[in-house]
């Protein structure tokens, strides 16, 4: 094992700095917001940052965006507000510290009308009040934009729902347990039975255990009841045995006037503590899916034209056979339909993966799932209905919600086999040689608390927490709980090919031309490639977003003719255009001044960084590697040829579902499926666990079990090792929980295990095993501390230069 090595840190955002780059930044996003930042007097943000660590800015943040949907949600807000201050709750994207707070207030202030915004980083969410026609809320929108931070329409109250139950569950316990345990230490203390308020401090202390069984205790009890009739032992079926043995056993003894059988506080604490442990694994994967918004590429709505020639808003599950609709740019064909527009740029790098635009004509079929990546709306006519298309059918597909771990239920049996057979054997000799029945009721209910997972209760969630802050390091973002779990078990790794092996978007061969043409040039080229979704001209603005103004173009409208190019006339009347090149002209697009060329353009899809050091290291831990594309056939043998891979693990011109019945004819809960397009999501169910990079076009991202930022893929052995980490944490804590129960078991068994004694060592031992995981994941060292490869260290990103990056999502 290499000592890992060190690297410089981005000082905008504290990604690692690429290789070849010489400017403390990791892209030229970051470069763009620091300079913002001073340059607008708002550097202050970095004094409140610390040392936090940001999402790096990338340039589809700075891209064109519609915010047709903000006009009309701050109308409606106007409209049905009766006070002068409107309000409006909307998911921002991009929230880290407590400087991004700052900075939104310092920006969102600036503004005409503006009188306050709350910004909840938690939950990922902005509250906007403005005085009432006095305010433009997609000015601020834009404004935000360009500093990293994208607004989105408000999410379902749903997607909180769990952890925040969670939330109020703990909070509530948590004064129940202050006060069940308040209230029995004058007994612990020696407290006098005919003391005047001894039975009152009863009374608060059952009531108080008795609530939290009622808020708390039943959402363990309820979890373990339907594990068992489904035929699976849960984590929570111990965890409710042994809470409702211990508040059953203290009724008894509080009714019966019994000291010994009294673990009110007992009780309550417990269940807070595990409460808390609970709702810190849960908040850990809620915080994670709220980083993505929803994507407002597909739409909920579409624009039906009715029989007057006028358009109407209807839901597209509304859509019907015959009707047509409007489809906008940058917006997805919800339903298989025939173009009526005179022509049409789409993408069909969902559908099939390939990622050249695609030209179609009046007549000709879109499919279900198609991008319109032209500058102009499409008039199309539905030849099926919303419930029939393909794209229903990938969203509507979920991964299964909970992983099973047989081995886990397995091993709980045994346990709690164990746990009953010792805890009734007990009370049985106990009674048997004389001690009474309370005495033998007091041992079983002292077993059956004291076996507990109360320590793995705790401990697991801090061992989640902290295997998901290493994978952060990595720029993996964990959606789902048993990740880890799962990882281990992986023997297999599938890859998408494009945008998921390969960039996003194609990169510029010979950036040195733009490096030749003068500041009207580049600004006259950014304008034609902003807002625009082919695939050439997300590379070149990729390249120019960040240099040069091209703000004074504005008023020049951009026009598409579809298979010829963009063009535009700037206030001088000169005409720039780009598109393809005449055959004379080496190169894959031109452009030109009043027909004069200033750059040809080249350009080739490339792997994503390290892909082939992280291939060869896979398989040298006896990982498979196998490539799956809907892509033609010699780009996939072309991409394996390249990563080494042998003609028996890449498939080409795949279906999404021959995808997904390829991987269920070989997987056996042993692959690892990663994808970033609709044509990947039926794959997606078929795996033991699925990732996706985020592209911008956020689809797989949300039913993902992790998603990543940036273009190396060197993370895929990294999460394996901060994998490891977890197993070996939670191995250790198992085994301390082990002997921690033999010797407590023992203890009651011998009749030395008071009410007392069960409550101080419940928080102790929870206490050692947090020390455990602490220790473990710690004495690991950095997050990139795994075996060093030959080609370059694990521990830095190997990117290309800023002219050639595709975009790495806020």
């Amino acid at each position: 094992m290499n000592a890992p090595q060190d690297h410089p840190n981005c000082i905008h955002c504290g990604s690692p700095v690429p290789a070849g780059r010489d400017d403390s930044f990791c892209c030229a996003g970051c470069s763009y917001v620091h300079d913002l930042l001073h340059r607008e007097g708002l550097d202050h943000f970095y004094d409140l940052k610390g040392n936090a660590a940001l999402p790096p800015v990338a340039p589809q943040a700075l891209r064109e965006r519609d915010y047709e949907w903000l006009t009309l949600l701050s109308a409606e807000a106007e409209r049905t507000t009766e006070a002068n201050a409107v309000e409006l709750r909307l998911a921002v994207q991009g929230l880290s510290c407590v400087g991004c707070v700052w900075l939104i207030e310092r920006l969102f202030a600036r503004h005409a009308g503006a009188l306050r915004v709350n910004v909840d980083v938690v939950h990922g969410e902005v509250r906007l009040t403005w005085q009432r026609g006095q305010f433009d809320a997609v000015a601020v929108a834009r404004d935000l934009q360009s500093f990293g931070y994208l607004l989105g329409p408000p999410r379902q109250g749903g997607e909180k729902k769990e952890s925040s139950g969670l939330e109020r569950r703990m909070g509530v316990c948590g004064a129940f347990a202050m006060n069940a345990m308040a209230f029995s230490l004058p007994a612990y203390f020696g407290m006098p039975r005919d003391f005047a308020f001894a039975h009152w401090f009863d009374l608060i202390a059952a009531f108080s255990a008795t609530l939290a069984m009622a808020v708390g205790g039943s959402y363990f009890i309820e979890r373990a009841w339907r594990s068992l009739s489904a035929g699976v032992l849960h984590i929570d079926t111990p965890i409710a045995l042994g809470v409702t043995a211990a508040y059953v056993g203290s009724m008894g003894g509080w009714i019966a006037g019994v000291e010994g059988l009294k673990y009110f506080d007992f009780v309550a604490i417990f269940i807070f503590l595990m409460l808390t442990g609970r709702w810190a694994q849960q908040a850990a994967v809620d915080r994670n899916r709220r980083r993505l918004m929803r994507d407002t590429s597909i739409p909920d709505a579409v624009s039906v034209i009715n029989e007057t020639g006028m358009e109407e808003i209807q839901p597209v599950a509304a859509l019907k056979t015959g009707v047509q609709f409007v489809v906008k740019p940058g917006q997805t064909v919800p339903v298989a339909a025939k173009l009526v527009s005179e022509s049409a740029s789409v993408s069909l790098e969902w559908i099939n993966g390939e990622s050249e635009a695609q030209e179609r004509e009046t007549g000709q079929l879109l499919p279900s799932g198609a991008l319109n990546i032209g500058t102009q709306a499409l008039t199309v006519e539905a030849v099926e209905t919303w419930e029939d298309s393909t794209l229903r059918r990938l969203l509507d597909a979920r991964r299964e919600a909970e992983f099973r771990d047989v081995r886990l239920e397995k091993l709980l049996r045994v346990y709690l086999a164990i746990v009953v057979i010792v805890g009734i054997a007990g009370a049985i000799w106990w009674w048997s040689h004389g001690s009474g029945i309370v005495q033998a009721l007091q041992v079983m209910i002292s077993i059956f608390v004291v076996s507990c997972p109360c320590a793995l209760g705790v401990a697991v969630p801090l061992a989640e927490e902290m295997a998901a802050s290493r994978a952060e390091k990595l720029g993996v973002f964990v959606r789902t709980l048993g990740l880890w779990k799962r990882l281990m078990r992986v023997k297999r790794v599938v890859f998408d090919k494009t945008g998921t092996l390969t960039l996003e978007n194609p990169v510029l061969e010979n950036p040195e031309v733009l490096r030749g043409l003068d500041a009207d040039a580049r600004a006259a080229l950014r304008h034609l490639v902003t807002g625009n979704l082919h695939p050439v001209s997300r590379s070149l603005y990729d390249a120019v977003a960040f240099e040069g103004d091209s703000h004074a173009l504005d008023d020049c409208k951009v026009k598409e003719t579809v298979g010829h190019g963009l063009a535009f006339s700037d206030a001088s009347g000169r005409e720039w255009r780009l598109g393809r090149p005449e055959a004379a002209i080496a190169g894959d697009a031109v452009l030109t001044r009043d027909g004069a060329v200033l750059a040809a353009f080249r350009f080739r899809d490339e792997l994503r960084a390290e892909s082939l050091q992280e291939v060869r290291h896979l398989r040298e831990r006896q990982i498979e590697v196998c490539v799956l594309s809907g892509d033609r056939a010699p780009k996939v043998a072309d991409i394996a040829r390249k990563l080494e891979l042998p003609e028996s693990c890449w498939r080409a011109e795949l279906t999404p579902e021959a995808k997904a019945e390829w991987l269920r004819e070989r997987n056996r809960d042993d692959t690892l499926y990663v994808g970033d397009g609709a044509n990947d999501s039926l794959a997606f169910d078929e795996a033991l666990c699925a990732g996706s990079p985020v592209t911008g076009r956020s689809f797989l991202e949300q039913k993902a079990d992790f998603f990543f930022l940036g273009h190396s893929l060197r993370f895929v052995s990294g999460l394996m090792h901060v994998a490891k980490l977890h197993r070996r944490a939670t191995r250790r804590v198992f085994a301390f929980s082990v002997t921690y129960n033999i010797a407590t078991a023992i203890a009651g068994l011998a009749g030395h295990l008071s009410p007392l004694a069960a409550a101080i060592l419940m928080p102790l031992s929870s206490l050692c095993t947090l020390s455990l995981v602490a220790f473990t994941f710690r004495r690991s060292g950095g997050a990139s501390n795994q075996p060093a490869r030959s080609e370059s260290s694990p521990g830095s990103f190997r990117e290309l230069p800023a002219s050639s990056q595709s975009p790495a999502q806020v």
